[in-house]
Formats: C-alpha cells, sequence, structure tokens
C-alpha cells in the first residue's frame, strides 16, 4: 500500500511520486501517534531499494485516525489519515493523493 502524488522535494526540481508508510511511534499515555511516509520518485524506484526522498511526518490522535484506541490503528488508517490531515509542517501535502 502507499499513495500517489508528486510533490516537488524542497525546491529542488526532484519530485517524490510515491509515498510509503516507513515509521510510526504512539506514546499511549500522551494519546499520539506519530507517523512518516517517506517519497520515492516511482514504485519502481522503491521495490529496487532505492534510497528514499524526504519524510512527510504527521501526529495524530486515535480519533483523527478513525480508531477505537492507539492500539487498534491499521496501516491503512494512517494512510487514510495523511489524506485528510496537515502534515507537522501545516501543509496538507497528500490531500488529493490517491491510493496506489
Amino acid at each position: 500500500m502507499a499513495l500517489l502524488k508528486s510533490i516537488e522535494i524542497r525546491n529542488t526540481g526532484l519530485e517524490a511520486g510515491y509515498w510509503r508508510l516507513t515509521h510510526v511511534q504512539v506514546d499511549h499515555i500522551a494519546g499520539i501517534a506519530e507517523f512518516r511516509l517517506h517519497g520515492y520518485p516511482d514504485q519502481a524506484a522503491r521495490e529496487a531499494g532505492k534510497v528514499p526522498l524526504p519524510a512527510i511526518d504527521f501526529r495524530a490522535t486515535a480519533e483523527d485516525l478513525q480508531a477505537p484506541s492507539l492500539h487498534a490503528v491499521t496501516t491503512s488508517q494512517f494512510y487514510a489519515a495523511a489524506k485528510l490531515l496537515p502534515a507537522t509542517d501545516g501543509t496538507a501535502w497528500l490531500a488529493d493523493a490517491t491510493d496506489a
């Protein structure tokens, strides 16, 4: 599973079009999940083991993730949240992304 959306990386002219969930860290006491999607030029680059381009970071509660608790969050809920929530920088980078 991944998301598809072409995004230029930090005004470099390089574009990532394939976004894959790579990290999740859950703080159950604070009720926050931090997760990261790394960008690749395309699915073939990711499957070839290429190094990912910079990531987009998110923070979410169980409510944001539409889960009964952080213990019950699925991978697909992280992807769905990445399309709905702004990233930690406040930008809704993946708002109109499509599922791969």
